[in-house]
């Protein structure tokens, strides 16, 4: 048997029949799309648990998720050229250079958190008073603090293991990332029920324990991305010789492809801070009608993120092997695939939005008020959805800077103008939160519109990475 037939199964993706085509796509995409359903049921779940100790609860972590994910955004996006340079060398089997691409972002994963959890310890508390202003209490805003200075411990393990979960999923191994997150994020639940209601006869700890068992969960997390990585079956593994010698041209290589996912997720973080400014001026019902709805629009982004993992791979990996035809074929068949399963969650959510907004809260009105975001968020799901597809694409043939260039117009300057004239005044609609989640679904039709013509004009194919 060869090493290579060893360590990782060979994706036969010439293979001539579209049936064959569906079920590789099918294959990488159903491990991401049960590993994304899973992580929004537990999201839902994690909520719900929460907000069991008050509407304050709820807001803390809402007001905590935006400082948090520029640190995962951080990560993120270095793992965007992991990624891709992964699978461009898997497609042309060269293992070396990949195991060099997975010791270099780690040793990456591992600076850029020490400089990032730093910043947080000593700015986080600012950050946390900043975007609150001056319409949310101080019981949220402090336990909005006390629950970030918990999961700072957590992100530099969270980092590396984002890193080797982007690494298998470059090589094609979707189910081993969706295994190691389904576990964590099952035991998650469980130190939840232990930490925050004190199960089992543990000492009740509400938003603290919450905050723990996070970090807890994460570290199982990579226990298992580790293991995986370690044990040889893959196509990829960690040599230490590969993290402890800098190779800056390796870096670079990978820098050139992260670089722009980085700045993309910096415009979307700063977006979403202003974003969070606006809502929060609207008083705290209207912000904790805002966080059930951004916790449940997971179910709406699972389908478009799940399908874009398939297609980040197979783009790269059929690049990495001079087919440039085979690789718009699969965009082709995963944008349709894609489609079916976003109009069926586009409908869960139009009608059965209400229902799921109950278990949030026993309040009719914040319910309601929840739910009729939902149905916003419903109508364009099918074409926000096909945007991931498109931007994923383009990333796994390196062209990262141009889903940055999306997300500045969207985000920074589509976002605020369109909350603007939809929610204050002297502009006659007036239309409070409802404003601001159609200023939030304009966002996603600009990106999947110019995307689509993005991939289109073929570009993407001649870059070198």
């Amino acid at each position: 048997m060869s090493e290579e037939k060893k360590r990782g199964t060979s994706l036969d993706l010439e293979v001539e029949s579209v049936k064959g085509k569906r079920s590789i796509i099918i294959g990488l995409t159903w491990p991401a799309l049960a590993e994304n359903f899973l992580v929004s049921i537990v999201s839902m779940i994690d909520m719900i648990m929460v907000a069991s100790l008050g509407g304050y609860a709820m807001a803390a972590v809402g007001l905590v998720a935006q400082p948090r994910f520029v640190m995962l955004s951080a990560f993120m996006a270095m793992n965007v050229g992991a990624t891709a340079m992964i699978s461009r060398f898997r497609g042309a089997r060269d293992p070396e250079n990949a195991n060099l691409v997975l010791g270099q972002s780690i040793l990456m994963g591992i600076s850029l958190s020490v400089v990032l959890c730093t910043v947080m310890f000593i700015w986080g508390d600012n950050l946390i008073s900043f975007l609150a202003g001056a319409n949310i209490n101080e019981e949220t805003i402090r336990g909005a603090g006390d629950y970030l200075r918990i999961q700072i411990y957590g992100f530099p393990i969270m980092a590396l293991t984002f890193t080797m979960n982007a690494s298998l999923r470059g090589v094609g191994n979707t189910k081993a990332t969706f295994h190691n997150n389904s576990v964590s994020n099952i035991i998650k639940i469980l130190f939840n029920y232990v930490l925050i209601t004190g199960g089992f006869g543990f000492p009740a700890l509400g938003l603290t324990g919450a905050a723990i068992s996070t970090v807890l969960a994460q570290c199982v997390g990579f226990g298992m991305a580790l293991s995986k990585v370690l044990s040889g079956k893959e196509f990829i593994r960690i040599e230490i010789k590969k993290i402890i010698n800098v190779d800056f041209s390796m870096i670079k290589r990978i820098f050139n492809i992260g670089f722009p996912a980085l700045i993309e997720q910096v415009f979307m973080r700063v977006g979403v801070m202003l974003f969070t400014i606006i809502v929060t001026s609207l008083g705290d019902y209207s912000y904790q009608a805002h966080i059930i709805a951004m916790n449940l629009q997971q179910m709406s982004f699972m389908t478009g993120m799940s399908f874009g993992v398939a297609a980040t791979t197979l783009v790269g990996q059929c690049l990495g092997r001079k087919r440039e035809d085979l690789a718009k074929v699969y965009v082709s068949l995963t944008l349709r695939l894609n489609l079916i399963i976003a109009v069926t969650v586009a409908m869960v959510l139009f009608f059965g939005g209400e229902l799921i907004c109950s278990l949030y809260s026993d309040d009719p009105v914040l319910v309601k008020y929840a739910a009729d975001m939902l149905k916003i968020i419903a109508l364009v799901n099918p074409i926000s959805s096909a945007r991931f597809v498109y931007t994923s694409a383009l990333r796994g043939a390196g062209d990262s800077r141009f889903s940055a260039v999306i997300t500045f117009v969207g985000v920074l300057i589509l976002r605020p103008l369109i909350s603007y004239v939809l929610v204050f005044p002297p502009f006659p609609f007036q239309l409070g939160l409802a404003g601001i989640w159609v200023a939030l679904s304009s966002d996603g039709v600009a990106a999947y519109i110019l995307s689509m013509i993005r991939f289109k004009k073929g570009k993407w194919a001649k870059i070198k990475v």
